[in-house]
């Protein structure tokens, strides 16, 4: 066999066999992509793309949420106007999460809370903030110890009944 042949045969034998083993490492690719003219500039631009795509869902997400956040306050307004304040306090929280930059509904959370207090006997508005806290135990203990002290209560009879189902 003629050497040139024997050495062409060998080239396209590394070419076949060896180049995609060497393409399979995370490493080589990188390097082939790059070598080859455009790929890199495409792949830069597919980046940029997805980073903009992202930086618009995030944008969407924060309307819809200042959106909903004033959506909520309002919902706790309609319940402060009617008296039911512990609505109200619950949008309100709704609210404040949603967007905690809403000083508005920090503002209304915090005069509804006062409200509250001031109408409400002290057993049951410590009952209402354990409850909020999630110490469902403590406030059932102050709600006993509200409906023991002022039987006609039906507010804290509601609740009571309410946590323990």
């Amino acid at each position: 066999m003629n050497p040139k042949r024997i050495k062409y045969i060998a080239v396209i034998f590394t070419m076949i066999f060896l180049l995609p083993v060497a393409a399979v490492s995370e490493d080589s690719r990188i390097i082939f992509k790059h070598d080859k003219t455009g790929v890199a500039d495409e792949i830069n631009q597919i980046k940029e793309f997805d980073y903009e795509l992202r930086q618009r869902e995030r944008e969407r997400i924060e309307r819809q949420n200042l959106e909903d956040s004033v959506e909520a306050q309002n919902v706790g307004d309609v319940y402060y106007e009617k008296g039911q304040i512990e609505e109200a306090i619950f949008y309100y929280q709704i609210a404040m999460k949603m967007d905690p930059s809403n000083t508005e509904a920090h503002k209304k959370y915090i005069a509804a809370r006062e409200r509250e207090k001031a109408e409400t006997s002290h057993h049951y508005h410590r009952a209402m903030e354990y409850y909020r806290q999630g110490m469902t135990e403590k406030a059932v203990d102050e709600l006993i110890m509200e409906i023991k002290k002022n039987p006609d209560n039906e507010k804290a009879r509601v609740k009571l009944n309410e946590i323990e189902q």
